[in-house]
């Protein structure tokens, strides 16, 4: 036979050049994946397949994970009354705050705790409370131009069906210390609905600056970490711990010599720093 046409051997060298540019091809693109490969055995680089797909993407044929409910903190030991509560966000002058108490199941006297969102602008007034009962108790509240009212307060976290005792185990740190947030209408309904007893509050007498200040020195309070923080009656109390924010957030500096609920409503009031009392009890609670 004659020697093959040109095109021929052509064809043949071309087929051998394009076999031995994909086997380069292949064992480069190999050599690429290799950190990536290891890098996911050992944990610090995402796998290539993750890498691949797009955010928010699943693996075809691969349920994703279901992420298991978030469970709220019961604190099953103690009274189910109070409880820490958090802020999950404060941006743009609105703040969503998780952990508020609101209205109780009379039956089973059970409460709903949930979240509440409150806008700075909408603050209409700060009041400076008194609910009788024992040595008494102060707050302070909140209220806003769509009806929203929130307590703060300070109490001593006791254990369920425990007594309080503010002369003795007040005195000696035998209570943990938490604040809670609670709407005024609960606050209500527990006080005076339930346990029978009354409620005052008065406008405090400062400036708009100052009613934010309040508002964001109280939250601020509320909701930070408390853990291993004794309750003292005098010292660590709802009272202390009301003027403490009082004072950070007008610069107005009280002295009171017994830091007993009552003593301080005076003391306020001679002060010039309480507005007209607003009294709740058993005859008028219910139309509010």
């Amino acid at each position: 036979m004659g020697p093959r046409p040109h095109y021929i051997r052509v064809k043949k060298l071309y087929i051998i050049r394009v076999k031995s540019y994909t086997s380069f091809l292949r064992g480069f693109f190999v050599f690429l994946s290799l950190p990536l490969f290891a890098a996911a055995v050992h944990g610090g680089t995402p796998a290539l397949g993750d890498l691949l797909l797009a955010p928010g993407a699943g693996i075809p044929g691969v349920a994703a994970p279901v992420p298991a409910p978030v469970q709220a903190e019961t604190f099953p030991e103690y009274d189910q009354d109070r409880k820490p509560a958090r802020q999950l966000s404060k941006a743009g002058g609105v703040r969503v705050l998780d952990g508020v108490r609101f209205e109780r199941d009379a039956e089973k006297n059970i409460y709903r705790w949930g979240q509440l969102r409150v806008e700075d602008a909408a603050l209409e007034e700060v009041y400076f409370g008194f609910r009788s009962a024992s040595v008494g108790h102060n707050y302070l509240m909140f209220s806003f131009k769509d009806g929203t009212r929130l307590v703060v307060e300070v109490l001593p976290w006791k254990k369920k069906g425990e007594k309080f005792d503010p002369i003795v185990a007040g005195m000696t740190g035998k209570y943990d210390l938490v604040w809670n947030l609670v709407s005024f209408d609960s606050f209500l309904e527990t006080a005076v609905g339930r346990d029978g007893l009354y409620v005052d509050i008065y406008p405090l007498k400062v400036s708009r600056e100052e009613k934010l200040r309040l508002l964001d020195e109280a939250i601020t309070e509320a909701t930070r970490d408390h853990r291993g923080e004794k309750y003292h009656t005098f010292f660590n109390s709802c009272s202390s711990n009301a003027i403490k924010v009082f004072t950070r957030a007008t610069g107005h500096h009280l002295v009171v010599g017994r830091m007993l609920p009552s003593v301080v409503i005076k003391h306020l009031k001679l002060r010039g720093f309480l507005g007209e009392r607003q009294h709740y009890d058993a005859s008028n609670w219910r139309n509010l």
